[in-house]
Parts: structure tokens; sequence; C-alpha cells
């Protein structure tokens, strides 16, 4: 008999003005097998923010704030558990997969620097896959973001049962609203985790050098540390946090971005 396991990621990423863009949670409940290809439809509800410390043309670094409320996308959870060997010890878990085509997520607009109105769109480029931890997992994220982001996942810890790690490839565009003019495309691949996430900038010539997210969120959307909650599928209930960044992304209207950027997505999961 298996364990009784609970089953349950886009960066968002603004610029105009510019775009890019936790929370402590109890132990979750015991985990449910997942039924063969079961298929889950995800909501991302009200606090679900993004927030994004952004350097133009290597000006000095300002926040952005937009949200993921009302996103949408289906997650499946496969049936056989798979086990594995970490620094911690052995660890058995679920293969999870978002189906890249079933993301949705609302436009957003942005007044331009210089006048005129920025739409942003985002998408999810190919299917995620993720690991739904029913013992072992160590799903803590640390990251570095220099000229590429780097990130390293697990902290020594065993976290608990229900937690979650997946990787996620993104992309979101701008274009001017009055002419239709696609202004750029910002692409971005992060770990989106149930645990702590956490990244800084080194080792850049970026005037974010040394900036790092949660810690240097002055508008306190995020929390410190920032920390997801694991999975329960029987209640519906998860969040998953990240923390990301890319440096020198082109803009045809203000030049080179970087950024920093933490996000939360605080999900309502419902079973099809």
């Amino acid at each position: 008999m298996k364990a009784r396991i609970l089953k349950w990621g886009v960066p968002l990423f603004l610029a105009a003005v510019v775009v890019v863009s936790g929370v402590s949670y109890s132990h979750p409940v015991p985990l449910q097998a997942a039924a063969k290809g079961t298929t889950y439809q995800v909501v991302l509800q009200k606090g679900s923010p993004v927030l994004s410390l952004v350097s133009i043309s290597g000006g000095a670094p300002s926040a952005s704030l937009a949200q993921n409320e009302t996103s949408t996308f289906q997650m499946v959870v496969e049936a056989k558990a798979k086990t594995e060997k970490l620094k911690t010890g052995p660890a058995s878990y679920y293969p999870v997969t978002i189906i890249a085509k079933s993301y949705k997520a609302p436009t957003q607009e942005f007044p331009m620097a210089g006048g005129g109105t920025a739409v942003r769109s985002s998408l999810i480029t190919k299917d995620a896959k993720g690991k739904l931890y029913i013992s072992g997992g160590d799903v803590d994220v640390i990251g570095v973001l220099s000229k590429t982001l780097t990130q390293k996942i697990g902290d020594g810890t065993v976290d608990p049962a229900g937690s979650m790690i997946i990787q996620i490839t993104s992309v979101s565009n701008l274009t001017d609203k009055s002419t239709g003019k696609f202004l750029m495309s910002a692409p971005s691949t992060s770990y989106y985790t149930t645990g702590k996430s956490y990244c800084v900038v080194k080792g850049s010539k970026s005037k974010l050098e040394g900036k790092a997210m949660p810690n240097d969120d002055t508008t306190k959307s995020l929390t410190t540390p920032l920390v997801g909650q694991p999975l329960n599928l029987d209640a519906g209930t998860g969040t998953l946090v990240v923390t990301t960044g890319m440096m020198n992304v082109k803009n045809k209207m203000l030049g080179t971005i970087d950024n920093l950027t933490g996000q939360i997505w605080v999900m309502k999961i419902t079973k099809l």
C-alpha cells in the first residue's frame, strides 16, 4: 500500500517602466497516492505577487510590482512513485508535469517611460517537469545571478511530505498598445519550490550587484525568508515560490534591462 500522499511558475517580467516581476505555513496533512495520470486544474489566488528590482541602462534600481492572481494551468501527477538518493538520504516522489499549452495568464498594462502604454503577455514555452515528494525531499533553492542565473537545489535538511520542486521555462512579451509594435521578449528558466527560495546578484557589473531577493524587497510584498507551502491535494492547497532574474535584456525603447525577481503562487487545486 502506498502511503497517503497529497498532490498538488513563469516568472513574470515587465519592462517599459519596467516589468518583471513566502509565506510560512503549518505542516501538511499526510499525502494521498495519486491515481494514474490524475490531472488537476490550478488557479492562482489573491496574495500571489510578482516583485522585481530593475535597473534600466545602468540606472539606479527601482521596484516594480505586479500580480499572478487568476493565472491558470493544468498539472498532471503520475501514479507510480519513483525513488532517488539525495545527499540527505533516500527519497520517494511522484513525477509532476505542468502542461505548457494549458497555461493562461491575463495581460497587464503599464505606462511607458516617455509616454504610451505597454502590454505584457506571458506563456510557458514547454511542459514543465517536477517532483512531488512522499518522503526525503530537499527542495530549498539558492540562486546566484551574474551574467546568467545558476541555482542550487537543497540545503541539507529534509523537507516535509508534500514538498515539491519544478523547473519552468517561460517567456514574457511586451508590445506597444497603440501601435501593436513588438518591444521585447524576456525568456526565463527557474526552479519553483514549496521550500525556501533565495537569489543574490554576485559578480555582475550591474547596479543590482549585491542585491538579494527577497531580502531587498522594500515594498514588503514578499516575506523574508521566502517560503512556500507543501501541497495538499485533498484540501486543494499549496504554494510555490521562486527567485530569479536576468541580465542585459535588450529593449528597443529603453536599452538594456537587469532585473531580480521574486514571486509567490498561492494555488487553488481542483481535480478534473
